[in-house]
């Protein structure tokens, strides 16, 4: 299947029984979202989201069609992490390069479900989809120094570390270093699923 026709219709991931990845439904997905946004200890160590301070739905459901429009735009593959039913995280693949061959992945999930193994799970799926269905040789991901469930979560995942960049994450206005991971086509035939 040629890249650009994986963005004609979304392709969900039925990870296990309780954990599901589904394309974003805006007016559904608004509130849940939000609520793992305005809980500043989900994003630590991240510095991609502003914490909004008071709930707007209309602004939120604006975020939340930001997502469709950058698959509909063949620049991100973004799913919504659910487990049982309820909405608790995302993973996406985006900055494709390489001629579409290499992306990168990133991930969130809410701190009540830190340390159950979710990500670990949802990030193999995530990998095995990228090459098996996408066609990808390499995905890259990006940890905090200091964020040790993610630099574990990753590594647990099969991702190996490349080394770390000086001052490349941005959080709270300060400059902080962070690991660099890779997940190559030939990782998957050893990683354990």
């Amino acid at each position: 299947m040629a890249f650009c026709d994986l963005f004609k219709e979304f392709i969900p991931i039925r990870v296990d029984e309780d954990i599901y990845l589904r394309q974003h439904e805006p007016e559904k997905d608004a509130r849940p979202f939000w609520e793992i946004y305005y809980d500043e200890e989900n994003f630590t160590y991240f510095g991609g989201y502003k914490r909004p301070h008071d709930w707007n739905e209309e602004r939120e459901i604006r975020f939340e069609e930001s997502r469709v429009r950058g698959f509909k735009g063949k620049r991100e593959y973004p799913w919504v992490v659910t487990y049982q039913g309820e909405v608790i995280g995302q993973i996406q693949l985006f900055n494709f390069f390489n001629h579409n061959t290499c992306a990168e992945v990133g991930y969130f999930i809410k701190k009540t479900y830190w340390n159950h193994g979710i990500n670990t799970k949802v990030l193999k799926a995530v990998c095995r989809f990228g090459i098996e269905t996408m066609g990808l040789e390499r995905m890259e991901a990006f940890a905090h120094v200091d964020n040790i469930g993610s630099n574990r979560t990753l590594q647990k995942a099969g991702f190996v570390k490349e080394g770390t960049l000086r001052k490349r994450f941005e959080v709270k206005g300060e400059l902080y270093d962070c690991n660099v991971y890779s997940f190559v086509k030939d990782n998957l035939g050893s990683a354990v699923y």
